[in-house]
């Protein structure tokens, strides 16, 4: 497949041109949250990772060109961001992951056949019947959540999780408690926080959080992270966009 964008797509090169990306011009286009979320995650060796809500891809082929061989699948329930993640596995040489069309609740049975040691999704942020609506459907439904709120997607990691296996979110932070009640309701203890900050002495907007299945009580909370410096990023920040983070 050659490298290049169709007439309603992008084609972004980002890290150094290391990463090459494939997006539809309108709808839902990543963020930097998911490479955020992708740095967070601890991915051992042989443990295989599941991406819910997969988007175009970006996590697992993110994580592949940092170096990680693992398998990984990535699930994706809109039509237009599944083919974009195709197309991305294949410009990226990205033959250790797997992309699947389907909604994860109708796809349990398939999925459980061999649970996963780590589940990461960048969820929609917005609860159902709050915020403002977008009329782009694409963005709609990955931002808000009505196909997958909060109770799902712990209830689902938790079914989809082999024991001691680890889950990996991001959340604006005033959503921090009800987070935290929702995961451990499901099994899913928090083990690691970290707060992202867009600039020091503001406000955390987001935090990411590892949940361990079936663990045990204590949580370490990692130093913040903040994304810019003056208007620059940050060097750890630039780190990730070098593929060293």
């Amino acid at each position: 497949m050659p490298e290049t964008a169709g007439n309603d797509e992008t084609l972004d090169l980002l890290c150094n041109e290391d990463l090459k990306i494939i997006q539809k011009k309108e709808g839902y286009r990543f963020s930097m949250d998911a490479i955020l979320l992708a740095n967070f995650v601890t991915l051992k060796k042989d443990e295989r990772l599941l991406d819910i809500g997969t988007g175009c891809g970006i996590i697992p082929i993110y994580m592949t060109k940092k170096g990680f061989q693992n398998r990984m699948v990535g699930i994706e329930l809109q039509q237009g961001l599944f083919e974009a993640a195709l197309k991305n596995k294949e410009i990226n040489d990205c033959e250790n992951v797997e992309y699947l069309h389907g909604d994860v609740k109708t796809e349990m049975r398939e999925l459980r056949k061999s649970l996963f040691s780590v589940v990461v999704c960048n969820p929609p942020y917005t609860r159902k019947g709050s915020g403002r609506t977008s009329p782009d459907d694409s963005r709609h439904i990955a931002r808000h959540e009505g196909h997958l709120d909060l109770s799902l997607l712990f209830s689902l990691s938790a079914s989809l999780l082999s024991r001691k296996g680890r889950s990996y979110v991001i959340y604006p932070s005033r959503r921090l408690g009800e987070v935290l009640y929702t995961a451990k309701a499901h099994g899913l203890e928090p083990k690691r926080l970290r707060f992202v900050y867009s600039r020091d002495r503001e406000e955390s907007n987001l935090f990411l959080a590892e949940f361990l299945k079936d663990g045990g009580v204590g949580t370490v909370v990692e130093k913040p992270l903040t994304i810019y410096q003056g208007d620059d990023y940050t060097e750890e920040v630039r780190s990730y966009y070098s593929l060293k983070g």
